[in-house]
């Protein structure tokens, strides 16, 4: 069996007259002109306009408020030779924006330089001592890019000693505006501009074509990598600009683009959306989150091919150790968020030494696994410091704002945020964040929704439908590459990739037989080998040639299943969502029992394992929590009759994924505690796991180790060291021996695989 990982979400199937239309007056299919309409595309004029993007489709750039004002102070600025500061931003948006502001007004003649702050040493945004600085040196106009609303008092500071400022923006926009010459925004509350979700790199781009007076298409492609990574709608004036913006790269890539896109590995046909956000966006963001960002700026504006090269390949080698920090501190997090963490409706994770560069990208890794709004913070002295990523289902701005006291600095808006928070704040913090959970009616279940759209067959992978899905691109935020729906009756050719990683097989349909790749999918080889009465498989439309002959494939996004054999639904984390099917759900931990009883309701029922040997039919049958040994489980497979067994086997504190502690760790405490000789435990407990260096879980074991063995005692809530006590083996304490039986019951229950754990059932069901 088979859940699924998301929310699935199957459009309504569009077939009118306006289906027929625009399959007669464009040529399309049936499914690509329902894809059109179900996106709003209902006119023959909208198709048309969102077919075959033009440069006669931007924007006037004079419509935005205040952008005849800054072009005359530009303007004035070159003819009067003052020196000019583009002020920028470090991740991909700021470089673009800031490559873009700078390449115009060199172009215009003007003196100019630019400045990228640090992360680390700037943070984001207006910063007074790097203007203080800049003034020193010699600045006579600012110019910001990706930045600026938000910066009164600095942008204040800089009019009190004669500097004039303009802001290029597109963040959230402040209660009040900074008194600059000019603010240049989309959404400017007293300007008309038609369409609001520019980059950063979209409103320099707009600067730029005022400045030129023309459109600066050669600037099309940077203002398109800036939209792509910044994650803007795809829609309207962004989709013109990165449809040419993509074109130009395609064409005459510029030299520091055509240097990252030497070092991809595979070759590259075709420079898309794609291509941009995870290929080219991810290496340039690695500057801005591990080192300077001015290099970015560099490699974009360089016309020296030796230059460029030189760049781009220590940037490529800047992204390897990137994604070597990000997967080693997401493995940590998840480690948190099964265990300690577990139970927790938005999530807070905190460690040591962990690279705040990186922490955003493990915020959204963390989310994407659990579904639930997710916190990084790397703790280092009294602060921790860090990112956050959400879900539409909880605003992280309005949960964090009331409360803004406890923060040191933070800023952000519904989806992602930026903080520092005070170390001795974490807990309150994080009750607080629990609380807005129950406030915003977060719901417990939180799978993340896919949009699905259309159900298909085998026969609609074809040439056609293919070709004429490429012209629905660049994919991305609100122009999201179709999801298809294909319901199949049988799978062949099940194999596994990459060690097990990956997936491939052959599904039949109710035309044909469909190829099938699932990247990350290798957990689902056994179940597709089994029995199953029902099998669904979303993803999207691929085309493969290989030696001379293509096919057309599905790259699977999810999958779902439902057979005869066993409901293979366990979890690390139980919400609502896992107690949907009607079924006798059996409990062998009494607390766990307890908090769990009055949420199943209707047709099914929460049974304590004992009590179920009074049943004549168990019906389904889920275990929700795992067993203290094989024994109890044993005793009600074998004489509890039941339909079939879903098994959940959920467990807060996971021991299998734990580090065994050994004489290292043990040591480690005990000198720890004969140098303190009393902790308060619940003050103090996050304090002395980071202290340690030690996971929660860890701590709690050999503190429970230690009492067994008299080592240390607990009296009105404090921790106090024995002295002298008698010597033991601590690894022969009950507490230390009940570890080692718990990983051995998850490593059989919890990390084998369906079919593995289908043949462990089987066997315990056997009658003594």
């Amino acid at each position: 069996m088979i859940a699924s990982k998301y929310n699935w979400q199957v459009l309504a199937s569009q077939d009118n007259q306006t289906v027929k239309d625009i399959q007669d007056a464009f040529g399309a299919s049936q499914l690509i002109a329902q894809i059109l309409v179900s996106r709003g595309y209902d006119t023959l004029d909208k198709v048309n306009r969102f077919l075959h993007p033009d440069l006669d489709m931007l924007y006037d750039p004079f419509l935005f408020y205040g952008m005849t004002t800054a072009v005359d102070r530009i303007m004035a600025a070159i003819d009067n030779n003052e020196k000019i500061v583009v002020y920028g931003d470090y991740d991909v948006d700021g470089m673009t924006a800031t490559t873009i502001m700078t390449s115009a007004l060199e172009i215009m003649g003007a003196n100019v330089t630019y400045f990228v702050p640090s992360r680390f040493n700037d943070g984001y945004g207006p910063n007074l001592a790097a203007y203080q600085q800049l003034v020193a040196e010699g600045m006579e106009l600012l110019i910001t890019v990706d930045n600026g609303v938000t910066g009164y008092d600095e942008i204040a500071w800089l009019k009190t000693v004669g500097v004039d400022t303009i802001v290029t923006d597109h963040h959230e926009l402040p209660d009040q505006l900074p008194e600059a010459v000019a603010v240049i925004h989309p959404r400017h509350p007293m300007g008309d501009y038609p369409f609001g979700a520019l980059s950063g790199a979209g409103v320099a781009f707009k600067v730029a074509s005022a400045l030129l007076e023309a459109p600066a298409d050669e600037m099309l492609d940077l203002a398109a990598i800036g939209t792509i990574a910044d994650v803007m709608s795809l829609t309207d004036e962004n989709r013109v600009i990165v449809a040419l913006g993509l074109k130009s790269i395609n064409q005459a890539p510029r030299l520091g683009i055509e240097a990252i896109l030497s070092l991809l590995s595979g070759q590259i046909d075709q420079v898309t959306a794609e291509t941009v956000g995870f290929q080219i966006a991810p290496r340039l963001n690695s500057l801005g989150r591990l080192k300077d960002a001015t290099d970015g700026v560099r490699l974009l504006l360089s016309d020296d091919d030796d230059e460029a090269k030189r760049l781009a390949t220590q940037i490529d080698s800047l992204n390897d150790e990137r994604k070597a920090l990000v997967d080693s501190i997401t493995e940590q997090a998840l480690q948190q968020a099964a265990g300690e963490r577990q139970n927790d409706a938005v999530l807070l994770i905190v460690g040591q030494g962990w690279h705040e560069g990186v922490l955003g990208i493990v915020a959204a890794r963390v989310l994407e696994h659990t579904g639930k709004p997710t916190i990084i913070l790397n703790h280092a002295g009294d602060m921790m410091k860090g990112s956050a990523r959400s879900i539409s289902a909880f605003n992280l701005y309005q949960a964090m704002q009331p409360h803004r006291a406890l923060y040191h600095a933070f800023g952000g808006h519904a989806l992602a945020a930026g903080m520092t928070i005070p170390f001795e704040n974490l807990v309150a913090v994080r009750e607080l964040l629990n609380q807005a959970a129950l406030t915003q009616h977060l719901a417990e279940d939180n799978q993340l929704p896919l949009s699905i759209t259309a159900s298909v067959s085998g026969q609609d992978f074809n040439q056609q439908n293919f070709d004429q899905l490429q012209l629905l691109a660049p994919f991305g935020q609100d122009n999201a590459e179709p999801i298809f729906l294909v319901a199949l009756t049988n799978t062949q050719n099940v194999k596994t990739m990459s060690d097990g990683k990956h997936l491939r097989f052959t599904g039949q349909t109710s035309d044909q037989p469909l190829p099938i790749i699932g990247w990350q999918m290798g957990m689902y080889a056994d179940a597709l080998t089994g029995h199953y009465d029902s099998l669904e498989v979303v993803g999207t439309m691929s085309k493969n040639t290989f030696r001379g002959a293509t096919n057309y494939q599905m790259i699977a996004k999810d999958m779902r299943a439902q057979g005869s054999g066993i409901l293979d639904i366990r979890t690390s984390r139980l919400t609502r969502q896992t107690f949907n099917h009607t079924a006798t759900y059996i409990f062998f931990n009494q607390k766990v029992y307890e908090q769990l009883n009055s949420v199943i309701q209707g047709n099914s029922r929460a049974i304590w394992w004992e009590d179920a040997f009074n049943l004549t039919n168990a019906g389904l049958m889920a275990f929700v929590d795992l067993p203290a040994d094989l024994d109890q489980l044993h005793q009600v497979l074998a004489y509890v009759p039941a339909d079939g067994w879903a098994p959940i086997f959920y467990t807060s504190h996971p021991a299998y994924l734990q580090k065994v502690p050994g004489h290292a760790e043990f040591a480690t405490f005990y000198k720890f505690m004969m140098q303190q000789r009393q902790v308060a435990l619940k003050q103090y407990f996050d304090q002395m796991a980071a202290h340690l260096k030690m996971s929660p879980e860890t701590l709690r074991l050999i503190i429970n180790v230690f009492l067994d063995a008299k080592f240390v005692t607990i009296e009105n809530g404090f921790l106090n060291a024995v002295q002298q006590p008698v010597s033991t083996e601590l690894e022969q304490t009950k507490s230390y021996q009940a570890y080692l039986n718990k990983r051995e019951i998850e490593r059989q229950l919890i990390y084998s695989s369906t079919s593995e754990l289908e043949q462990l059932l089987n066997e315990l069901a056997k009658a003594d």
